[in-house]
C-alpha cells in the first residue's frame, strides 16, 4: 500500500498491486545479462492462478498487437510495422485493489498519464475513474459489462509525434467499497527504437521528440514515480 505517487502534488496513491511481466525461464539471456526491463515473476501458492494469469496476459498482448495493426494503417505504414517491437515486450498486468479511504481527497490514483503504447483496463462495478477533458474538468468514465476501457500511452503519443494523444486519469476514492481493476499496459521490446514516424511530422506539426529506446524511456518514468515518493 501507498508506494506509488502519480501525482507528485496530490498525496501518495491510496491502492496496492501485484504486477507480472513476461514470463521469462531463469536461464533467459536477458535476465542472465542483467536487462534492467526484466525480472522474473514471483508467484504465490494458489491453485490454478499462475496458469489462468499468463493465458490472460497473452490473450491481451495478442489483442493490444491486433490494435496496434489498426493504428499502423491509420498513420500510414504496413500493419505489420509494430509486430516485431513486440515480440518480447515489457507489457506489464496489473491487479490492483483501491481500498476505501478515510479522507475524500485521497486519491486511489492521482492524475497521470500512462507510460506506453496502450492500456487495456477490466474494471468491476465500483466507480472511481475520471478522465480529464482537453479543454479541463474532469468526467466520469462509468464501468460497462463486457468492454475495456483503452488508454493511449505517452510511449505511443511520442511516436506518432502528438498525433495520438494520452490522455490524464485519475481513480477517486471508491464509493460502494473496495474497487478492484486489471490493467495491462503494452509496452514494447526494451531496445526498440521509439522515432517519430515520419507520417506524423508536417510542416503544421514539426518533429517534437528526440529518438530513445523503449526501456530507456520507460525507466525515465518509473524514475519520475517512485523518486517523486522516495522524496517525500
Amino acid at each position: 500500500m501507498k508506494t506509488e505517487a502519480l501525482d507528485p502534488g496530490q498525496n501518495i496513491d491510496n491502492k496496492e498491486a501485484m504486477n507480472i511481466g513476461l514470463q521469462l525461464e531463469a536461464d533467459d539471456p536477458e535476465l542472465l545479462a542483467g536487462v534492467a526491463s526484466r525480472a522474473l515473476n514471483m508467484w504465490p501458492q494458489l491453485e490454478g492462478f499462475r496458469p489462468a494469469v499468463l493465458d490472460y496476459f497473452d490473450r491481451m498482448l495478442r489483442l493490444g498487437c491486433d490494435i496496434h495493426r489498426a493504428i499502423a494503417v491509420d498513420l500510414g505504414v504496413d500493419a505489420d510495422f509494430f509486430e516485431p517491437l513486440f515480440s518480447k515486450s515489457m507489457s506489464t498486468l496489473r491487479l490492483l485493489h483501491y481500498p476505501p479511504a478515510p479522507r475524500s481527497d485521497q486519491f486511489g490514483a492521482g492524475a497521470h498519464t500512462d507510460y506506453g503504447n496502450l492500456t487495456l483496463l477490466a474494471v468491476d462495478e465500483i466507480g472511481g475513474l475520471q478522465v480529464r477533458r482537453r479543454g479541463g474538468g474532469w468526467i466520469d468514465a462509468p464501468p460497462v459489462p463486457g468492454a475495456f476501457i483503452c488508454n493511449i500511452g505517452d510511449c505511443l503519443m511520442r511516436w506518432t509525434n502528438g498525433v495520438y494523444a494520452s490522455t490524464p486519469h485519475r481513480v477517486v476514492t471508491p464509493e460502494g467499497g473496495d474497487r478492484y481493476s486489471i490493467a495491462f499496459f503494452l509496452d514494447p521490446n526494451p531496445d526498440a527504437m521509439v522515432d517519430v514516424l515520419e507520417s506524423c511530422v508536417t510542416a503544421d506539426n514539426p518533429k517534437r521528440y528526440p529518438p530513445i529506446t523503449a526501456s530507456a524511456y520507460l525507466a525515465q518514468r518509473f524514475a519520475e514515480t517512485y523518486g517523486s515518493f522516495e522524496k517525500k
